[in-house]
């Protein structure tokens, strides 16, 4: 017997919608092992020019964070967002419909903003009734492309997620509060702690910071591991530098004082989790869920304006992790910390896990199945 067909959508821009993207198929897999599973990189589908379009993400992030600034302040509102889409939607459609026909899903999931609306016209287009089902993966900040009255379900990660979702005129049965979907081995990963560092060949006995830049290895990283390796502090630094090979290059050339480990991009991140006592991260929302699932308390050490500036001001407000301060003052800070401060260290893990939705992924991948049962029966009778 042959399974539900599942096409999801997703983009390689930064790196969570692909990890949301990769824990949905691993959630559905582990409920339904014989599910067909798509993932469709929608810029990876378009024509050329458009294909290029999601490379653009990487150096504006990395060198022109005011661009970012400038295109959230001017699309971040329903009615500026509105005409936005009257632009994109266009351009996406002739594609999402070549894919649903392709395809021939029985569910269609998104965890790309920019795409939603146009999926929604390209299936009233060819007159398809399948379920759309939008993962929303930012935590509490929504650009308003995230939210589309056509789609079938719309899942969001926090209660003020899903008030905007409410707010934007979505009906309430249609807004589900389940989480950012992460991979399963997050919930557990604390509990391997001394024989991950021993598979990774640390020292299982010392203080283990992970310092993450997202996939783009954006934000201060050199100069906070500069500031924490002259900190009077017995610690070992796991840094991941992303697709930044040349910030990894320029770090593996300076002999640290502690012990540096090294790593370029990595889907192994839940080991490095796993194996660490605090997570010092850019505020991406997956990297941040993945973090809070694994017990951790977070330090921001940089946010992109708009959805990650939310995102880190979710974690502070409850506890669960520090603002985003200078590398020198972020040092100190943690120096003090982790040195008298550690009930405070405690308190803060403890906010991490109540925040955290570890088996998102599971939820999410059986509200899929339902919906995708659903549609079956409707279409057999």
């Amino acid at each position: 017997m042959t399974g539900p067909r599942i096409l999801i959508i997703m983009s390689h821009t930064g790196g969570g919608h692909h990890s949301a993207a990769l824990a949905l198929q691993e959630g559905l897999l582990q409920l339904a092992p014989q599910a067909q599973i798509a993932l469709a990189d929608i810029f990876g589908h378009l024509p050329f020019p458009l294909s290029r379009l999601g490379g653009l993400y990487e150096p504006i992030v990395q060198y022109s964070q005011g661009l970012w600034r400038l295109v959230w302040a001017l699309t971040h509102t329903p009615e500026r967002a509105e005409q936005l889409i009257k632009v994109i939607a266009p351009l996406g459609r002739p594609t999402l419909r070549h894919l649903l026909q392709n395809y021939r899903p029985n569910v269609v999931v998104s965890v790309y903003p920019l795409c939603i609306h146009a999926l929604a016209q390209a299936r009233r287009e060819l007159g398809l009734a399948i379920p759309q089902i939008t993962v929303v993966i930012d935590l509490v900040s929504i650009h308003p492309t995230w939210l589309c009255s056509e789609a079938t379900c719309c899942i969001v990660a926090t209660e003020r997620a899903r008030q905007q979702a409410l707010d934007s005129g979505l009906p309430p049965d249609c807004v589900k509060l389940l989480g950012v979907p992460v991979g399963l081995r997050f919930a557990t990963c604390q509990q391997e702690k001394r024989a991950l560092r021993s598979r990774l060949g640390l020292d299982t006995n010392v203080l283990t910071l992970l310092l993450m830049g997202g996939a783009e290895g954006v934000g201060p990283l050199l100069e906070l591991v500069r500031a924490l390796d002259e900190a009077d502090l017995p610690l070992q630094l796991l840094v991941v530098a992303g697709h930044n090979e040349r910030l990894r290059r320029h770090m593996a050339r300076i002999p640290w004082r502690k012990s540096v480990r090294l790593y370029g991009f990595t889907r192994e991140v839940w080991q490095l989790m796993g194996a660490s006592d605090l997570l010092l991260t850019k505020a991406g929302s997956v990297t941040i869920c993945e973090g809070l699932s694994a017990g951790l308390p977070i330090a921001i050490i940089d946010a992109l304006p708009g959805q990650e500036q939310g995102n880190a001001e979710y974690v502070v407000s409850y506890g669960a992790g520090l603002p985003s301060l200078s590398p020198r003052v972020l040092a100190a800070e943690l120096q003090e910390l982790l040195t008298s401060g550690r009930e405070r260290l405690q308190e803060m893990r403890a906010r991490a896990k109540e925040l955290a939705k570890p088996w998102a992924a599971l939820e999410v991948a059986q509200l899929i199945l339902q919906h995708a049962a659903c549609h079956n029966r409707e279409t057999e009778d």
